[in-house]
């Protein structure tokens, strides 16, 4: 008898645990984002976004609904400490690429005249002096859903305060959709044109926002006209080691925000790049705007097993050495391998690498600011585990360790490598 009491109440244990999980109270330390939509919108088999359904689209994997882009009204609240921050009428979409797939997926929210407010007047970013937004990303951290859940952010949040290049800032919440718990997510800032307008005070319908191969872009916003004419076109007929020429391209191009972006994508070893993943953008009416760099979907990089893999353009290592190297795009490095031509750029490029490898990936700061994203969500990892049947807590906390051993490791592997190019070129 006592047996089958013991059972009984590990069953009743379990029940209310996961009951748990289908409740609006929330007491974490998180901010919370309540989400609300018509459940048809979401589970329709022909117009529902969050399922394979009929009437779907290609994006990866099986034509699904969820690749789709369509957009429906939704209601929101944004909570902390169980006040009210902002609620809104927005518009609601499924976003990402082949993260879609997953289980736990991604949402855009659209601010728009015919929901409501056509703008968000609210800071959401804390450490952003941005207070308006008419977008914003609900991520559910990409390929690294359920790995480590903060890889992309960590890695802002190491490279935020030094790379002179454009990114998503972050805030780590809990999602609750419909009155379920839907887990943790990174609400991000969207990389579209209103991101530079609220930045830069450029009117978003003068921005170039281009993407794909350095030497055949396309355009996601705006058009490659300016970009094809005057960088394009100059340096396939100019040799950039001449000094005058150099200084011409350097009137066109943000050289700076160029290293940077070079930088930190080939230090993090990120495999899902430059094959994917570049954006670059201008204002194209302004005579003083230059094409600057986009970080952004980091998450396939820092890589235990890629500790040793470098490609650098023609500078040192080679395409053979990225896993995805069957997918190189003509054109990968283009800039680049024209720009280390000239003197000025190598040696400014390989100073500016060094001081990123001291300064910026130093391992204890690197690891401080991993274990700070970690301690944010910890308390909340074992729900989310429960919810998704990602990776449990222990093997959570290998996957985030692996993170800073890479840096350990990438750290003296790549002063190595740069202090030999800084010998060989002096």
């Amino acid at each position: 008898m006592k047996k089958v009491y013991f059972f009984i109440i590990i069953i009743l244990i379990g029940a209310c645990k996961k009951e748990s999980l289908f409740s609006t109270d929330y007491a974490g330390n998180l901010p919370k984002l309540d989400i609300t939509i018509n459940e048809n919108y979401l589970w329709s088999p022909d117009s529902g976004l969050y399922v394979i359904g009929i009437n779907g689209a290609e994006i990866c994997g099986p034509i699904a609904n969820y690749n789709q882009k369509w957009e429906y009204p939704a209601e929101i609240e944004y909570l902390e400490n169980g006040h009210i921050l902002f609620s809104d009428h927005v518009g609601l979409r499924i976003k990402g690429g082949c993260s879609r797939m997953k289980s736990m997926k991604s949402f855009g929210l659209y601010w728009r005249g015919k929901y409501g407010n056509n703008m968000l007047n609210y800071p959401v970013f804390k450490n952003s002096n941005l207070n308006s937004f008419k977008r914003l990303f609900v991520r559910n951290s990409g390929n690294d859903f359920g790995e480590t859940h903060i890889k992309d952010i960590s890695i802002i949040s190491i490279v935020q305060d030094y790379g002179d290049f454009e990114f998503q800032e972050y805030q780590q919440c809990v999602v609750y959709l419909n009155d379920h718990y839907w887990g943790i997510y990174n609400l991000r800032e969207m990389i579209t044109p209103h991101h530079f307008e609220n930045h830069f005070g450029f009117p978003k319908d003068n921005i170039d926002l281009l993407e794909g191969s350095e030497l055949y872009p396309h355009a996601d916003d705006g058009t490659v006209d300016d970009y094809t004419n005057t960088v394009l076109g100059f340096i396939q007929n100019h040799d950039l080691s001449d000094d005058f020429n150099y200084e011409h391209i350097s009137n066109l191009i943000d050289i700076n925000s160029y290293i940077d972006y070079i930088i930190v994508n080939t230090y993090i070893c990120n495999k899902d790049w430059p094959n994917n993943n570049v954006k670059w953008w201008k204002d194209r009416t302004n005579n003083n705007s230059k094409w600057r760099w986009v970080l952004y979907d980091t998450d396939q990089a820092f890589q235990l097993n890629n500790v040793e893999h470098l490609w650098i353009g023609d500078l040192i290592g080679n395409y053979l050495l990225w896993p995805e190297s069957k997918y190189s795009i003509p054109g990968a490095f283009y800039l680049f391998n024209n720009l280390i031509t000239n003197s000025d750029f190598l040696d400014s490029f390989l100073a500016r690498y060094m001081y990123f490898i001291e300064n910026v990936f130093e391992p204890s700061r690197v690891e401080l600011l991993i274990r700070n994203n970690q301690n944010r969500i910890e308390s909340e990892y074992g729900d989310f585990h429960i919810r998704w049947s990602v990776a449990n807590k222990s093997e959570w906390n290998k996957n985030i360790n692996a993170l800073i051993d890479f840096n350990n490791k990438r750290h003296e592997f790549m002063k190595t490598v740069i202090e030999n190019l800084i010998n060989e070129n002096n």
